[in-house]
């Protein structure tokens, strides 16, 4: 599925009948907070996602393949390399933490007022959020998931280690990790 060629999902349909979704970069942004909660039990977790997103619930047994599908944009997740996965993940982005940052740089990079939009798809938002550059929020993701190794210079691993102290993230998760909290969740309800 491509965004530019296809039109954006707005619904879902089953059984014949058309659901009304949330699709709003706001509400997928709460969505991911509650994802990403750990003080919230799973099953009281998966109603309370599932009333963000529809009005009305569909009855389909399958709609938590649906939503793990909107919610990574209509894409697979990407397949991490082997040194990816031995390399100790970290989250490098928090819509909590990070939501000055976020809005500055929409408000610096495609001048979008991320407070008074009245709508913005998901998709439209994910895909420019990956797309950002030369601003302060990348400069933070990138002194986050940058690796320290042995080869890394004194005074590069003396700098890296005072940004990842200031911009640390308290209890957040990564991509890969909020992709398997909704998948725990799926297989939990298909039981």
């Amino acid at each position: 599925m491509s965004i530019i060629i296809d039109a954006l999902p707005s619904a879902y349909e089953y059984d014949g009948r058309v659901y009304d979704m949330q699709t709003d970069f706001k509400e997928w942004m709460k969505f991911e907070l509650l994802l990403t909660d750990t003080d919230i039990p799973i099953n009281d977790k998966s109603r309370r996602l599932l009333e963000l997103v529809f009005p009305q619930i569909p009855p389909d047994e399958n709609l938590w393949d649906f939503i793990l599908w909107f919610y990574q944009c209509g894409k697979e997740g990407a397949r991490a390399s082997k040194k990816a996965k031995s390399q100790k993940q970290t989250a490098i982005y928090s819509f909590e933490y990070d939501d000055g940052y976020i809005y500055a740089a929409f408000r610096e990079i495609y001048n979008i007022n991320l407070i008074t939009v009245p709508y913005l798809h998901w998709w439209e938002f994910k895909s420019m959020f990956r797309a950002l550059h030369d601003c302060k929020i990348v400069d933070i993701m990138g002194y986050r998931s940058e690796e320290i190794s042995r080869d890394t210079p004194e005074y590069h691993k003396k700098f890296l280690t005072e940004m990842k102290r200031v911009y640390a993230l308290p209890k957040s998760l990564t991509e890969q990790q909020k992709l398997a909290e909704l998948k725990k969740i799926r297989e939990s309800l298909n039981l």
